[in-house]
């Protein structure tokens, strides 16, 4: 299927950032062999190896030599992309990124977490995919941070697209200002700025890229939120229904332990969390085989939205983020995106509310960079 870019940036862009005008992209992903690779411009997938770091061409940034897979878009607006597993296509504005390949031969993606990253000063974004046999599979993503607003709209044969990503009408300056206006003061602290003011913040990191990560100002953020909900159903069940069928939960010996209604000598566990776990859905809400995975993705999705003591209003997103503690990060995202769909947590795919498109039969897909 053929990808296409779309530059809605405008002047705005330059006068902002001080910076050319020039937007980048580079798409890398696995191959049907589970190599990591890089597409060409004419649509070739190449291996990565740890030699591209310092080919002909490389990028070079505090004292280092970095691999260039990027092309601008006025070089290349179109391209046409096979079949690739977990792929990435990141574009940024004002100059290419800064990436690196291990001696493993493998991608080291880019860490805005860590200030010595040569990114954190690059205005970037980046798309998710799989293309297989299945068809297309993608989605935008705040799962890590917001860089500037994209649109991806996918035409396939069946002549109905489908969009996703940030509202058309915001503009990106616009957006962070409400943002700043409207989250509580701890999420605040996510705005990553420049020490240049009069050049436009970079992005807006995740919690657990920012201040609620372990060891960060906020890591216990959720922690009384997490202890009420423990004592609560020490005292009480939790019914949850998913695709894998029904299970019955109670924390039972300080473990949230779930058994299935037509199997209940089979158990799936959730041991105490800490907050930092909640809002990366990770650590103990990543543990054992799939059935377990998915409860634990339940449970850590309902944490982020506040309604674990709801369960019935998992599947109403309008009764998401109500009342505090929840992730006000994912939830600003879903108010200013296509459909209120937006992935701005790990788990956001939980009950549907993530961008996620798919189609058996892709023709195209369409991706808008907008800035103002």
């Amino acid at each position: 299927m053929k990808f296409s870019f779309i530059d809605e940036t405008n002047q705005s862009f330059i006068n902002n950032t001080n910076q050319k005008g020039e937007i980048y992209f580079a798409i890398i992903g696995n191959n049907a062999s589970g190599q990591t690779c890089h597409l060409d411009k004419n649509g070739t997938l190449i291996p990565c190896d740890v030699s591209d770091n310092d080919a002909e061409g490389h990028l070079t940034k505090n004292g280092q030599n970095w691999c260039n897979y990027f092309y601008t878009i006025k070089e290349v607006d179109e391209i046409e992309v096979p079949h690739i597993i977990s792929g990435r296509a990141y574009i940024s504005l004002g100059s290419p990124m800064y990436l690196k390949i291990s001696h493993a031969n493998t991608f080291i993606q880019p860490d805005t977490a860590n200030p010595s990253d040569p990114n954190v000063d690059v205005y970037f974004d980046w798309l998710e995919f799989t293309i297989d046999d299945r068809g297309f599979h993608g989605n935008t993503t705040q799962v890590d941070q917001f860089g500037f607003p994209m649109v991806i709209e996918l035409i396939a044969t069946d002549g109905h697209p489908q969009e996703a990503g940030i509202l058309k009408d915001r503009k990106r300056s616009d957006l962070f200002n409400k943002y700043t206006e409207t989250v509580p003061a701890e999420f605040q602290s996510l705005v990553h700025k420049p020490h240049d003011e009069k050049k436009a913040p970079f992005r807006i990191i995740a919690p657990f890229k920012g201040s609620f990560a372990n060891g960060g100002n906020n890591a216990t953020y959720f922690d009384d939120y997490i202890g009420r909900m423990w004592r609560y159903y020490t005292a009480n069940q939790l019914k949850l229904s998913i695709q894998e069928g029904t299970f019955i939960g109670k924390v039972e010996n300080n473990i949230f332990t779930f058994t299935k209604a037509d199997s209940p000598d089979t158990k799936y566990t959730i041991n105490y969390p800490k907050s930092w776990e909640v809002f990366e859905c990770s650590g103990v809400f990543a543990t054992g085989e799939a059935i377990q995975k998915a409860i634990q993705a339940q449970i850590s999705a309902m944490f982020n939205r506040h309604i674990l003591e709801h369960p019935e209003k998992k599947r109403e997103p309008t009764e998401y983020y109500k009342e505090a503690p929840a992730n006000y990060y994912a939830e600003f995202w879903h108010l200013h995106s296509i459909n209120n769909k937006a992935y701005g947590f790990p788990f956001d795919d939980v009950c549907n509310q993530s961008t996620l498109l798919e189609h058996t039969v892709p023709q195209e897909l369409k991706v808008t960079i907008r800035w103002d």
